[in-house]
């Protein structure tokens, strides 16, 4: 009795009594900060589960219509859920990455009789407390989905399972990540990146027939099969729940070799179990990283290992002396490891990756691998343009955010400022800097769109049409004109600008939330917050606008950030104009691209008043914080 005595103490100590634990959960639902998250992300739900309601067949609905529609609107609001999950779970926890580092408290918290378990478990669930009690808060949204039948209740708890086990292994991860003190302000553009990019590279992956499960079943709505990285990944498990990509029973798959037949007729419990498995993993090896890393020196593990081998003092300096640009706050934030991004080399991944997948698409669209249609490859252009912006506009929000924090946090912005630079000064060099920091990423869908440019401007010339196109045009009858131009020739030019001016814009929200905000986690938050219901409501408005006429929708449309990619890219359909005449779907397209430039230059107005305000406010700010 008395060792279960002791036990029960242990991990009444470890968890439910763990001080870090209970000073965030005791506090944390006060905050008012918190109550307008959690009235964003419960909007955000609300309004897509409205808008895909609203949108339904015509005529009086059966009971089995019905079923079918409310189905179809649980998948869409399963797929938001998880896409704000994989958005929102990483800016809570990249917090774990630096707060205790920078700010110097970690080896105060090593001297209080706190174990180490208690250590990594409290600052892990403090974190991932807030992110599943707002998972959880949209329960009721998702009861609805249930009223008209085609929704079971194991399907809402699988979703539910999927978005809190990826909440669950990011946290672990930037964890991880800050007690091996490899973990610094820059480490978390590359905890982003790194999570955007496995996201999108194992996503495009899954859309090749390779990987598809031989003994799947094809789906009705995507036409295509369930891939063996299903579970290995939150949105092709996702896809599996909502009956997208149907996986094959266990007896169909019983001749693979174990584990796979249970990976493959459950790859949603497979994601599950194997994300919670490496959560555990992450948080052991978290456990006995604590104490032994807070002896070393604040070098990095690559560093350490080198040592090693090559018996050079760490810390020694061995590179060549730098050409500083004209603005050396500018030059700082953009090519060097003092930044808040840290001159990471996944920028340069991001590059690769993205052209190699608008090459597999390119591939695909002319050998009639995927058998596209102009219209279908257009699609999926469009939403790798959107993929790679989304992207963009993440790591910049996140980077700028965090670029004033990283100074107050580390004691040099008193340096900083000690020096003759003003703050109109220091304010342009971080503007420039971060803009110029982001630029391998903005060449990432420019590249995309001129690759497709270019090979739309060769199939012309040579009067080729590729086979998936003239398979649909032979399927539409003899009157069908084949389309010959995927892209338009203005969007090169024109999707580097826009991008540049909506990255610019998110530059300074970032930078304005790391002035006014005293930690990291609270201006990461609330820049991305803002970033993204400005996004969404812009989006909102041209939707909104789009059923006026393609004139009008044309004018518009370049002020939102992701249609207006999409004009770039196909205009007729996002400007209402394919059902237009020829005519006036060539003014439309003359509209958009005058407007795209009206738009570059009203962001640009957007970002001078906000730099002024940023300018005006900055030394009052910072004496204000410093008292």
């Amino acid at each position: 009795m008395t060792f279960l005595h002791d036990l029960a103490r242990w991990f009444w100590k470890l968890l439910p009594a763990n001080p870090i634990l209970v000073r965030v959960v005791s506090a944390g639902g006060k905050r008012k900060r918190h109550l307008a998250v959690r009235t964003a992300y419960l909007g955000i739900l609300f309004v897509f589960l409205v808008l895909s309601q609203t949108i339904g067949e015509p005529g009086t609905p059966s009971l089995a219509a019905l079923a079918k529609h409310s189905s179809r609107v649980f998948m869409q609001v399963s797929f938001v859920q998880l896409a704000l999950m994989c958005l929102i779970a990483p800016v809570f926890t990249a917090g774990a990455i630096t707060q205790e580092k920078d700010s110097n408290t970690f080896n105060i918290l090593l001297s209080t009789p706190l174990s180490d378990g208690q250590i990594v478990l409290g600052t892990l669930l403090s974190r991932l407390y807030f992110v599943w009690m707002l998972l959880l808060s949209g329960l009721p949204i998702f009861c609805i989905t249930m009223i008209y039948g085609g929704v079971t209740m194991p399907e809402v708890f699988e979703s539910f399972g999927l978005a809190a086990t990826t909440a669950f292994i990011t946290g672990s991860l930037a964890i991880a990540i800050s007690m091996m003190k490899v973990g610094t302000q820059r480490t978390i553009f590359s905890f982003f990146l790194g999570i955007a990019l496995y996201l999108l590279v194992v996503g495009a992956l899954a859309r090749a027939p390779v990987t598809w499960i031989a003994e799947a079943k094809v789906g009705t709505t995507l036409n295509v099969k369930m891939s063996w990285l299903a579970p290995f990944h939150p949105f092709l498990s996702l896809l599996v729940v909502t009956g997208q990509t149907p996986a094959p029973s266990y007896a169909e798959v019983q001749h693979y070799t174990w584990p796979w037949p249970w990976l493959l007729s459950s790859p949603h419990y497979a994601y599950m179990l194997a994300t919670t498995l490496g959560s555990i993993a992450l948080i052991i090896g978290s456990h006995f990283n604590v104490r032994r890393t807070a002896s070393q020196s604040d070098s990095s593990l690559v560093q350490r290992v080198l040592a090693r081998f090559t018996h050079a003092p760490i810390g020694e300096v061995r590179r060549k002396p730098r050409r500083v640009w004209n603005n050396p706050i500018a030059w700082r934030e953009a090519a060097t490891r003092g930044s808040a991004a840290g001159r990471s080399r996944l920028r340069w991944a991001f590059l690769v990756v993205a052209v190699a997948a608008a090459f597999g698409l390119l591939i695909a669209f002319e050998t009639g691998w995927q058998s596209w249609s102009t219209t279908q490859i257009r699609a999926a252009l469009t939403a790798l343009v959107w993929i790679e912006l989304a992207i963009i506009l993440l790591v910049v929000t996140n980077t700028a955010a965090s670029t004033l924090t990283r100074e107050r946090d580390a004691g040099t912005i008193d340096l900083l400022l000690a020096t003759p630079l003003t703050s109109k000064y220091i304010g342009a060099g971080m503007l420039r800097g971060l803009v110029s920091f982001v630029i391998p990423l903005i060449a990432a869908p420019t590249l995309t769109v001129a690759l497709f440019f270019v090979a739309d401007a060769l199939r012309a010339a040579s009067g080729r049409i590729p086979p998936g196109e003239a398979a649909a045009v032979a399927a539409a009858g003899a009157n069908a004109v084949p389309s010959r131009w995927v892209t338009t020739p203005e969007a090169v030019v024109l999707t580097p600008l826009l991008i540049v001016a909506f990255a610019a814009a998110a530059a300074m929200i970032g930078l304005s939330r790391s002035l006014n905000s005293k930690k990291t986690t609270q201006a990461v938050m609330t820049a991305t917050g803002l970033v993204l219901m400005a996004s969404v409501v812009l989006w909102g408005c041209v939707m909104a606008i789009i059923p006026a006429g393609s004139e009008i929708a044309a004018i518009f449309v370049p002020f939102s950030p992701f249609p207006s990619l999409h004009a770039l890219i196909d205009y007729q359909s996002a400007c209402g104009a394919a059902s237009g005449s020829p005519g006036e779907a060539l003014r439309a397209r003359t509209l958009r691209a005058f407007m795209s430039l009206i738009s570059a230059g009203v962001y640009a107005g957007i970002v001078a008043a906000m730099y002024n305000h940023l300018v005006r406010g900055f030394d009052m700010t910072i004496r204000r914080q410093s008292a």
